[in-house]
């Protein structure tokens, strides 16, 4: 039945169909489906429209709809809420309008499907620490840049991102997914995989080890290994290493960070951090580091000398620094081993024997390590008595009285160390002089001290010979002889005056003082004195003093006096005649005379400034030229020499002879520019002026007739006056002169009008300064009157000559409009533009210092600025101290570089521009000077002058005056420099642990800038040695095996004080504090190490540390020869009885055989089958003499010392003693 009914609706529908179609050739245009969203899958519960859209008029249409060819919607739009699979089908749509259909449109096939699920991926750790960042990707396959993205931690949402990654800087644990929302359509994927991410409790914290940890100090080139590590998980970790605060990791490698050769420059702390895809952990705990240099070994003589004599002892001490107890020493003679052992002094009684090179060296008691070897101390013994050698300074007599003599006694062998003693005149009881230096001077020898003298040196108890003898002779020095060598007892400036200065007898050893006026003549020492170009200074008394060449100084010559003028002669220079001008052939005479002297001069004349070659020079003081010519002009001058001395030139003569003269053509009136209507005037003259003379006149070269007067006058003047003017004088005795040099006139047309200008040009003026106001016609010319108009007032502010008004000290009232016009006569112009003037006050210049301090130490510097507002390259600077004025400068500064007491004061400063304004004063600054140098205070704290070694002892400096600024620096007297490491901000220096290298003088040093303070006064320490100690067994030898304690005793050799005393046990403090303990016998204790040391509450508060005591090594030892000495004992006996049986019972035999040796050796013993072992015998021997005879407490067994020595051999296996020499059988 079900099938007939599908057929029943096909056929209706292929009927329905036809019909349609039959019908859908009318006017209806195909209808569209328009699909929203437009997707070829759509997802389920997704929202559809399907809209049958038609392009034209939509009115009056019904719709038809078939989905899979069945009618089903019968609107334009069909709207699927929530999709679902049941939707998926062709669907199709149909319009009508009344009996017209349209075609049906093209199918729109719908396929419904289920959203996606995306796949959610973790990249990296699923466990992560706090700071460390987590990727996570949702992926939706191909379309996943369609999507935005929903992250959920525990199901709750905690992000959206448009893209499909997500990072988290700060991770929390829980169970992630995600989901993605279409960006069009809304739809929404079903929720991906989760994923779950733990989350430690904190950042992670390496863990950082050294691999010889044990070691807290390094030696340069040993090897040191840093281990880093992250406890809680070790994977994908790489590690930074640091050193000190850097920021910046040394090196980024594994766990392990190798430092293969160390050296000093390694020491520091080191932290490390572990690294992991970006994130870092915590810096570990910082690990420290020393490296040391390998100690430096100094030896050091302690006695005074290296050159000794037989039987002396010299002193020596191995030190290494910086101390140590894990060091020994060994001493070396000439590269043969002395000695080993504590770094104590070395004393050695010399002989002969004992010359050479002393060395020491530092090798470490635990490691393979050795200092360098030491310095070289070599010593030198002699096999004599010393011999002397006696000298005398100065060698070469006579010695004068007062010059200074000097003995010396030298040792030949040896110059340290000696006492000398000076004899005079065979005394050799009672010495003229002792010390402990080898010259004995006098210091200013007399007569008296002529004499004969001798040495002698001791040292200690030990006293050389006398030396030879040496005579001294002492006397006056000689008076030197002054003569004159030039002729001249009065000279002119530049001649030249020469003495000599002779000592009898004559000696190369005399150098000569000069003086003039009974002032020295620094620059002269020879026997002549020479002054080739003298001066009025030259002017004096002269004498001569001899130096000897040991400085010696004989008295004052007689003196000779010399005159010098006060200038050089300059000879006067006449002509006659006197009254020129000269003509051709005239009759000329020159004189030359020297006012001053007239003896013994030549007389050289020159011409035309030619100074070389003279025209003339004769002994006769006139030149004489009897019949001029032209070729004779020229000017003259004389001059006077007497042998080398020349004077100076006389003031010239000038000779014209000429021709006759040239007219000269002036202009009477004002201008030679003119304006038409105004007058021009001329004058032609001749020099000198004369009445033989006439005149002609010419304009441009044409000769004016009716005019021969020396003026030309022309009263009212055109353009056709103008041109070139020339006139012509005319001799009486009709000699013509050339033409005049020509004047131009020129004649404008009218007069324009003024062009006005101001100087200076600046916008702004100062009061008090200077303005010039210009006025300037346009026109060539000159002779205005200038008149001067302010702010358009009718009434001049004034009237000038020149074309400049002056406003000499402008004020603010000065400030305005200015115009001008000019006037000539009745000529008057038009008014010019107008110009500003703007007046101001000058600028307050402000005083700053540049420098830090006002109070200031001599030789500071100091500087200060003025500062102008606005700022100008225009102006220069005043500076006054206390209203004085000290210097000016281009700059605003002004430096005092080293300042004195005279820099004291108040300083001010004013500007002076470059128009010459001039600035009020600043306010002031006042700058002080202290009157000395700052000489810092130092001071010790405690104020002891001797320290104990391990004390600690602070230096204070202090600069009392001013204590702002400074910066310290700390010397000792040993030490080259400043002493190195100190903080220079700190007034205190500490030695926090005296030692005998800290024995010297302190002294400190302030320093601010570039400016030092004084040195402080010295302070003085001397270190004092701990007194030492000693630990002695107080238990006799005899009870050491039979009682159950020792006895030890500790004794501090300094008795003076009262003590308590602390004992150590391995190192660490006991609770005994008497001098005696009692160490009980047993294993643990026998084997212990004990010291112990001093202790009191006054200084010293601790004496030094006793020497080391193991009571193992006795008790075994005194067991060992106890042992050793029974066994010997009881074998002699056994020897002797049974030498005496085999005598006794022993029959003689009739050959002469060799008697076998019944008694073996231990070797024999050993090696016989027969007799068993060692063990055997000593124990059948044992059983023997327990049945003869009862052992008593003092005997021992005879075969104890085997015993014994297993034991020994067994105890030296297990443990090596200290000082134990091992005995083994």
């Amino acid at each position: 039945m079900a099938r007939h009914e599908e057929l029943f609706i096909a056929v209706i529908t292929v009927l329905v169909c036809l019909v349609q179609e039959s019908k859908a050739d009318g006017n209806i245009p195909k209808p569209q489906i328009i699909q929203t969203p437009v997707a070829s899958e759509i997802y389920r519960n997704e929202k559809i429209t399907l809209d049958c859209s038609v392009p034209d008029d939509s009115s009056g249409l019904e719709y038809i709809w078939y989905k899979d060819a069945t009618l089903f919607n019968s609107t334009q739009i069909y709207t699927i809420d929530s999709a679902d699979p049941s939707h998926n089908g062709e669907y199709k749509c149909q319009v009508k309008r009344g009996n017209d259909t349209s075609e049906l449109s093209d199918p729109r096939t719908l396929s419904v499907v289920e959203p996606p699920q995306p796949d959610l991926v973790l990249s990296g750790r699923t466990k992560v620490y706090p700071a460390e960042v987590v990727h996570l990707s949702c992926n939706i396959g191909a379309s996943s840049s369609d999507w935005t993205y929903q992250w959920h931690r525990d199901g709750q949402k905690i992000a959206s991102t448009e893209d499909s990654s997500f990072s988290m800087g700060s991770p929390q644990a829980g169970r992630y997914t995600c989901v993605g929302v279409h960006k069009q359509r809304g739809v929404k994927t079903k929720t991906s995989n989760g994923v779950d991410l733990s989350v430690y409790g904190s950042s992670p914290k390496p863990f950082l080890t050294q691999d010889s940890a044990s070691r807290s100090v390094l030696y340069t080139k040993e090897q040191v290994t840093l281990k880093c590590k992250i406890m809680e998980d070790s994977e994908g970790w790489t590690y930074l290493w640091y050193k000190g605060q850097d920021k910046t990791p040394r090196t980024n490698t594994g766990s392990h960070f190798n430092l293969s050769s160390v050296v000093p420059a390694d020491s520091g702390e080191y932290r490390c951090q572990a690294e992991r895809a970006g994130f870092k952990s915590e810096y570990s705990d910082s690990l420290s580091l020393e490296i040391k240099d390998v100690p430096q070994t100094k030896l050091e003589l302690q006695s005074r000398w290296t050159k000794v004599f037989p039987s002396e002892v010299v002193h020596m001490k191995c030190d290494i620094q910086p101390p140590s107890p894990d060091w020994i020493c060994k001493y070396y003679r000439d590269s043969q081993e002395l000695n080993s052992g504590d770094c104590t002094m070395l004393s050695i009684p010399v002989s002969s024997t004992d010359s050479g090179v002393y060395t020491c060296e530092g090798v470490h008691q635990s490691r393979t390590l050795k200092t360098q070897p030491s310095n070289d101390i070599e010593v030198h013994v002699y096999d004599h008595r010393p011999k002397l050698l006696l000298s005398e300074d100065p060698s070469d007599p006579p010695i004068y009285t007062k010059e200074k003599a000097r003995l010396t006694c030298q040792v030949k062998e040896d110059q340290e160390g000696w006492t000398y003693l000076w004899y005079k005149d065979g005394d050799q009881n009672t010495p003229v002089y002792q010390a402990s230096e080898g010259t004995y001077t006098l210091s200013s020898a007399q007569p008296s001290d002529s004499g004969e003298y001798k040495c002698q040196v001791k040292r200690e108890t030990f006293t050389s010979e006398l030396s030879d003898s040496r005579a001294l002779t002492i006397k006056d020095p000689p008076v030197p002889k002054l003569e004159q060598l030039s002729e001249w007892d009065k000279v002119f400036p530049t001649e030249t005056v020469r003495m000599k200065c002779s000592i009898s007898p004559p000696s190369s050893d005399w150098t000569y003082k000069w003086y003039r006026s009974q002032v020295e003549l620094s620059s002269e020492n020879a026997d002549t004195l020479s002054m080739s170009s003298v001066g009025i200074s030259h002017t004096g008394q002269y004498a001569c003093q001899g130096v000897h060449k040991r400085h010696v100084e004989t008295v004052l010559s007689d003196s000779i006096s010399i005159h010098v003028y006060d200038h050089r002669p300059k000879p006067l220079l006449s002509e006659d005649p006197s009254d020129p001008p000269i003509y051709t052939k005239e009759n000329v005479t020159l004189t030359c005379q020297v006012k001053e002297d007239q003896e013994g001069w030549t007389y050289l004349w020159y011409k035309d400034g030619d100074q070389n070659t003279p025209v003339d020079q004769a002994s006769d003081s006139t030149y004489t030229m009897p019949s001029a010519q032209p070729s004779d002009s020229g000017e003259y001058k004389c001059q006077v020499k007497r042998e080398s001395f020349t004077s100076e030139l006389s003031d010239s003569r000038v000779l014209t002879i000429k021709d006759p003269p040239v007219p000269k053509l002036e202009q009477l009136s004002e201008w030679d520019k003119v304006f038409p209507t105004e007058t021009v005037r001329m004058k032609c003259s001749i020099s000198p002026p004369s009445s033989d003379w006439t005149y002609k006149w010419y304009r441009s070269q044409v000769q004016l007739s009716g005019e021969n007067a020396d003026t030309l006058s022309m009263s009212s003047v055109g353009i056709s006056h103008t041109g070139q003017y020339a006139c012509q004088g005319v001799h009486k005795r009709h000699v013509e002169t050339v033409l005049s040099d020509s004047i131009s006139i020129h004649v404008h047309g009218v007069l324009s009008k003024p062009a006005m200008s101001k100087e200076p040009m600046a916008p702004v003026i100062y009061t008090k300064e200077t303005v010039t106001l210009s006025c300037q016609v346009m026109e060539e010319s000159t002779g205005w009157q200038y008149v001067w108009f302010k702010d358009q007032n009718a009434t001049p502010v004034s009237n000038t000559s020149g074309r400049s008004y002056i406003i000499s000290s402008v004020v603010p009232l000065n400030s305005g409009q200015y115009q001008c016009r000019v006037q000539r006569g009745s000529l008057i112009s038009g008014f010019s533009e107008s110009l500003n003037l703007t007046v101001k006050e000058p600028p307050q210049p402000k005083l700053s210092l540049q420098s830090p301090w006002t109070k200031v130490f001599p030789s500071e510097e100091v500087i200060l600025k003025c500062n102008i507002q606005p700022s100008s390259n225009d102006w220069s600077y005043d500076w006054y101290k206390d209203g004085l004025k000290q210097t000016r400068t281009i700059k605003n500064q002004f430096k005092i570089k080293s300042v004195d007491q005279s820099n004291n004061g108040s300083y001010t400063c004013r500007g002076i521009h470059k128009r010459q304004v001039i600035t009020a004063h600043s306010s002031g600054i006042t700058v002080y000077v202290y009157d000395d140098k700052a000489v810092p205070t130092l001071s010790q704290h405690p104020n002891y002058t001797s320290v104990y070694v391990e004390e600690q002892v602070t230096f204070m400096c202090e600069v009392e005056i001013d204590s702002t600024g400074w910066e310290y620096q700390w010397f000792k007297k040993n030490l080259q420099g400043p002493i190195p490491n100190t903080d220079p901000t700190t007034t205190n220096y500490t030695i926090k642990s005296a030692s005998a290298k800290h024995e010297d003088e302190f002294w400190c040093r302030a320093q601010r800038g570039v400016y030092q303070s004084e040195p402080s006064g010295p302070i003085q320490i001397q270190v004092l040695s701990r007194p030492d100690t000693v630990l002695t067994l107080e238990t006799d030898w005899a009870d050491i095996l039979t009682v159950d304690s020792l006895t030890l005793r500790c004794d501090v050799q300094v008795k003076d004080f009262e003590w308590n005393y602390t004992w150590y046990r391995d190192g660490n403090e006991m609770a005994d504090i008497s001098a005696d303990i009692h160490v009980k016998s047993t294993k643990e204790t026998y084997q212990s190490e004990y010291t112990c040391r001093g202790a009191r509450l006054q200084r010293p508060t601790y004496s030094a540390l006793s020497e080391a005591f193991i009571a193992n090594n006795l008790v075994l030892k005194r067991k060992i020869l106890l042992s050793i000495s029974g066994c010997l004992v009881v074998g002699i006996v056994l020897i002797v009885l049974g030498c005496i049986i085999l005598k006794v019972t022993r029959k003689p035999v009739k050959e002469s055989k060799t008697a076998p040796d019944l008694f073996f050796t231990m070797a024999e013993l050993k090696t016989r089958a027969d007799i068993g072992s060692t063990a055997d015998l000593c124990a059948a021997e044992s059983v023997d003499k327990l049945k003869t005879t009862e052992k008593t407490e003092s005997e021992e067994h005879p075969c104890l010392a085997e015993e014994l020595l297993k034991e020994a051999k067994e105890s030296q296996d297990d443990k090596e003693t200290d000082g134990f020499i091992s005995f083994k059988a």
